[in-house]
């Protein structure tokens, strides 16, 4: 997943019409999501998209709909090309579960993040 990243963004990722870099929709994206919380029930997993795969995103729940438009907005502004890449479905640390795990939401320092469990 690192590699498909640095590999999206050294070749611009596609072919939008708009001056921004993957890395600056990638940005953007994360500055609209919530992903505010106090206790883990506050956090819901979205998906996002990263050209390659999805990434299990946690939100605040409630927030759904905001990611939803968050993800429509980025997936315009990086175009993703046909890239022949593709990763198995990821916690937003990277990590993809093994047998008989799952990608959860948490709350930590109140801010909700996915991890694998």
């Amino acid at each position: 997943m690192k590699l498909a990243t640095l590999a999206c963004v050294v070749i611009a990722c596609g072919g939008n019409d708009t001056s921004e870099t993957p890395a600056e929709c990638e940005a953007d994206y994360l500055r609209t999501i919530d992903k505010s919380c106090a206790v883990p029930a506050d956090c819901v997993l979205v998906d996002h998209d990263d050209c390659c795969g999805t990434i299990k995103v946690a939100v605040h729940a409630g927030g759904e709909a905001t990611a939803h438009d968050a993800e429509a907005t980025y997936q315009t502004c990086v175009a993703c090309p046909p890239t022949g890449c593709f990763h198995a479905d990821e916690a937003e640390d990277q990590t993809s579960p093994g047998a008989g795990q799952s990608i959860v939401a948490v709350c930590t320092a109140n801010r909700c993040s996915s991890i694998v469990n």
